[in-house]
């Protein structure tokens, strides 16, 4: 199994009054092309596991020079049919990224999932 990794660039909007807002706008409007970096933070075994569709809120923002840091949470759940019952579980998320000039840059690499039957 090879290193996957999230490569996004997203596009800042100068328009709104700060960086901070800019980046919140960014992150947010992007939540959709997150998901396979939260699938991979909260995976289990569970065939039945999913990422809540727009489950995303940004909790903290730090700029230090051009490192950006970007903190949310997101939610997943398991559905077990044969209780009937959905467990949602709530997972925080760093992601970082890096400024250059109107633009956010993340190039997020994950390791493979491991199963000890690999």
């Amino acid at each position: 199994m090879s290193e996957q990794a999230l490569s996004l660039v997203l596009a800042l909007n100068p328009e709104l009054p700060d960086r901070e807002a800019q980046i919140h706008a960014a992150v947010k409007a992007a939540e959709q092309q997150f998901q396979p970096l939260f699938y991979e933070l909260a995976w289990t075994d569970d065939p039945h596991m999913t990422i809540v569709p727009d489950s995303m809120t940004i909790k903290d923002i730090v700029i230090k020079s051009t490192k950006v840091t970007v903190t949310v949470d997101f939610n997943w759940s398991v559905f077990q049919a044969c209780l009937i019952v959905e467990n949602v579980a709530k997972n925080e998320a760093k992601l970082q990224f890096e400024l250059v000039d109107d633009s956010l840059v993340m190039n997020q690499a994950f390791p493979p999932r491991w199963r000890y039957d690999n």
